[in-house]
């Protein structure tokens, strides 16, 4: 008997400011030390690691009924051109989430900090390092999404779209935690992930030149709790 899936996809994107200075502690060596990309992106190009937003949001995904919630985290290259962001691991919800453009955006945040708080982002993001720790051939490929989005030219380059997949090396090499001053001067926690990528992604956009390539180098993105959109999406 066919089974109809019904699915439905919230989306809350929040992105936010530049990198501000903070003390984290020690970092591990050889791994980029603010949020940024360093490597080649699909059609050869580079990404960067100096002046980059970052930020966070939010989403979940309905099938049948179940929801499912993830944290959105993403980096932006200063010229706005390039945007890589990787999905958290996705969790059960245990009530529907809070969605829709009528829904005020703290209320949103507050279910997401209630629902999926930033104590099990650090744990999902943990046990992807531990699982990578232990096995060399590991691949967080099918827990955490990946997406790399042109913003001048409106496509994106996506793991997802070939057929059959392909998979690929999504290595979680370090999570670490720390603090960032809001504007207010008040102290947010924040979580920051640092993953190696040999990822083959293919153009959304058939029209685009280079259809296909790997995502290949080191990226550090980072998590907020307060969800802060500022420099992110500012367009200047």
């Amino acid at each position: 008997m066919r089974t109809t899936l019904k699915i439905v996809t919230a989306v809350f994107l929040a992105f936010l400011l530049l990198g501000c200075g903070e003390d984290d502690g020690m970092e591990p060596e050889n791994l980029l030390d603010q949020v940024g990309f360093e490597g080649t992106l699909p059609d050869g190009s580079t990404f960067g690691t100096s002046d980059i937003r970052s930020g966070n949001g939010s989403g979940s995904i309905g099938i049948n009924g179940v929801y499912q919630g993830y944290h959105s985290l993403g980096i932006r290259t200063s010229n706005l051109e390039w945007s890589l962001s990787i999905e958290s691991p996705r969790k059960n919800l245990s009530n529907t989430p809070k969605m829709g453009e009528n829904v005020p955006r703290q209320e949103v945040i507050d279910y997401f900090n209630d629902n999926y708080p930033y104590e099990e982002v650090l744990t999902a993001f943990l046990n992807e390092k531990s699982k990578a720790d232990s096995d060399v051939s590991y691949t967080s490929y099918e827990q955490i999404r990946v997406q790399l989005a042109n913003q001048k030219k409106y496509f994106a380059y996506l793991p997802e779209a070939f057929f059959p997949l392909r998979g690929g090396k999504v290595r979680v090499l370090a999570v670490n935690e720390g603090m960032i001053k809001d504007l207010g001067g008040n102290n947010i926690r924040k979580i920051e992930v640092t993953i190696e990528f040999d990822l083959p992604m293919k153009a959304s956009d058939e029209s685009i030149e280079i259809q296909e390539g790997n995502l290949k180098g080191v990226g550090r993105f980072r998590y907020r709790e307060d969800f802060y959109q500022g420099e992110f999406e500012k367009f200047d």
